[in-house]
């Protein structure tokens, strides 16, 4: 009876999402009340399973979104992101701007949120595309999901840092196996790209009306002299994740009570280390924005990064009630017993999720939970679940998601143009890519 309720539950909240403007956020709250109080937990039960979860993912996630965001703030306002490109550009030259726009992305996407990095970098696309005359939908295609490669993969984003808060999987770990995995995906991207989209004629591809796209504030040129330095770019996004990965490693050859054991704790603790990162962007790219607004990133930030840290919460929320009543063991075993490898089952069920209701971070929330009882039963690890997560977060995309739409209004090309290359890319090459990955990894691991 549970898991038919459960069932329901996740039907309504798709629903809703779908059918009506109240937001994700809303909608897993009422699931997880729904979930909670036909299931047996009772009012009071059902209440604090609520409570309980939403409280532990703001406690474990909390800080780190909100630092992660104020990191991309300064990165993006400092055009940090607009000289990384431009000085892959200049060492890859036109020729080779598939290959130097997918390394962009891929190294953007790990402080800044997707959607914004390809607002950003969208100018710099149209400009190579008119340079090179290659063009600019395919190039666009090759950034945009190099970009959201790292940004499944690769925390701090928000999603994969609510997934290894769920699964208990150790930060360092999801970071190093995330960096291979999103680098495979971004190579397989740059190849869809060179030697699929770019041999299309131009008539292939469907320019929207000048007055249907979208230009804004960010896609002003930039000069050289209003950029900082590649290292000065670079150094904020490497701080953290090297200080993180320092951790994890130097734990395994490091006496436990030593002095350098103690301050490699301290400094790699994934709060701290993001600290860091806060710290050297200030120290190096605040002198690149005007100077009454050098410090605002620190509170602007809170406004973007509240929103996601309650979504993600409420994510958690509806985690604990699956997890309260059973109902995600239940649901294991049964997935378990059909002939559906059980790897596929957490890339199934995050690709269906959006699928139905378009947001990548809600899917891969909602995946973690029902993926954490088949960890618990040994039947897979954290790192297989998060791998297998954070590929399904590729498949079931399109006119649903709101990436879709930034792509098309700020690459000016029209939603048909956009399906047979960003979701195309998305939906076939990114996924299989990563649970393709997943399996060798696992095989190794194992």
């Amino acid at each position: 009876m549970n898991v038919i309720m459960f069932v329901v539950g996740l039907v309504l909240m798709f629903a809703l999402m779908i059918k009506t403007k109240y937001g994700p956020f809303i909608c897993m709250l009422i699931a997880g009340l729904f979930i909670g109080l036909t299931s047996g937990l009772g009012t009071k039960g059902t209440i604090d399973g609520l409570v309980g979860g939403f409280g532990g993912t703001c406690k474990s996630i909390g800080l780190l979104v909100i630092f992660g965001t104020i990191l991309g703030e300064y990165l993006e306002k400092s055009n940090a992101c607009q000289k990384i490109a431009t000085t892959l550009l200049k060492y890859t030259g036109n020729k080779n701007a598939s290959a130097a726009l997918s390394i962009t992305g891929f190294i953007v996407a790990i402080p800044v949120f997707s959607d914004v990095a390809m607002v950003l970098l969208s100018p710099i696309v149209k400009n190579v595309g008119k340079k090179s005359g290659k063009n600019a939908c395919a190039l666009g295609t090759a950034t945009a999901c190099s970009l959201l490669s790292t940004n499944a993969f690769v925390a701090p984003t928000p999603a994969p840092l609510a997934v290894v808060a769920i699964l208990g999987l150790d930060i360092g770990v999801s970071i190093a196996y995330g960096l291979v995995c999103a680098a495979v995906i971004t190579l397989a991207v740059w190849a869809f790209t060179e030697f699929y989209l770019l041999k299309k004629p131009d008539s292939w591809y469907t320019e929207l009306p000048a007055e249907d796209q979208a230009y804004g504030e960010e896609n002003k040129d930039v000069s050289e002299k209003e950029m900082p330095s590649f290292l000065a770019s670079l150094l904020p996004i490497l701080i953290p994740i090297i200080l993180i990965l320092a951790g994890s490693i130097g734990g395994q050859f490091l006496p436990k009570k030593s002095l350098a054991m103690t301050l490699l704790a301290f400094v790699s603790n994934k709060n701290i280390a993001l600290a860091l990162g806060i710290v050297s962007a200030v120290a190096l790219l605040a002198r690149y924005l005007p100077e009454k607004t050098r410090y605002t990133p620190m509170t602007s930030a809170l406004k973007t990064s509240g929103t996601i840290v309650f979504i993600t919460a409420a994510g958690g929320a509806l985690s604990n009630i699956v997890k309260l009543t059973g109902v995600g063991d239940a649901f294991a075993h049964a997935l378990v017993a059909s002939p559906i490898p059980v790897l596929l089952i957490p890339f199934l069920i995050t690709g269906f999720s959006k699928f139905a209701q378009g947001s990548g971070s809600v899917a891969e929330i909602l995946a973690a939970g029902l993926s954490l009882p088949m960890c618990e039963a040994g039947l897979m690890t954290p790192l297989e679940a998060f791998l297998s997560i954070s590929a399904g977060a590729s498949l079931g995309s399109h006119v649903n998601n709101s990436f879709t739409w930034v792509f098309s209004e700020f690459m000016g090309y029209d939603i048909k143009t956009t399906m047979k290359t960003l979701c195309v890319c998305q939906n076939i090459v990114m996924s299989l890519t990563g649970i393709i990955m997943t399996f060798l990894i696992s095989a190794v691991i194992r």
